[in-house]
């Protein structure tokens, strides 16, 4: 004859099963959060190179402009000192003919 069951046995039975769910589920858990840091180590290892190279290319164009600024600077000083040494010359060139030029007007 089949043995009687134990009256809570259902109850226990379902109760194992929710366990078991319970046990499931955190175990899903805990595997998502690894994939999540390990596919955001794994893009950053990936885009590493990238990013370092977008550096390199913004320090290298920050370093032309300020390249570029000092050369006009340069340029605009000896365009100057050209200018003032062409006007002195021009000057002693007048004086020499016995002419001046006039520098304030009334």
């Amino acid at each position: 004859m089949a043995s009687p069951l134990r009256p809570d046995f259902l109850i226990q039975k379902r109760i194992e099963k929710d366990n078991q769910y319970a046990a499931a589920a955190d175990y899903a858990k805990t595997m998502q959060r690894i994939s999540q840091n390990s596919s955001w180590f794994e893009g950053k290892q990936k885009y590493d190179f990238a990013e370092g190279e977008k550096r390199d290319k913004s320090f290298i164009q920050n370093e032309m402009d300020c390249c570029y600024e000092e050369l006009k600077i340069r340029r605009r000083t000896r365009l100057r000192q050209l200018y003032e040494a062409e006007a002195k010359a021009w000057e002693q060139e007048l004086a020499e003919n016995g002419l001046a030029v006039q520098r304030q007007h009334y």
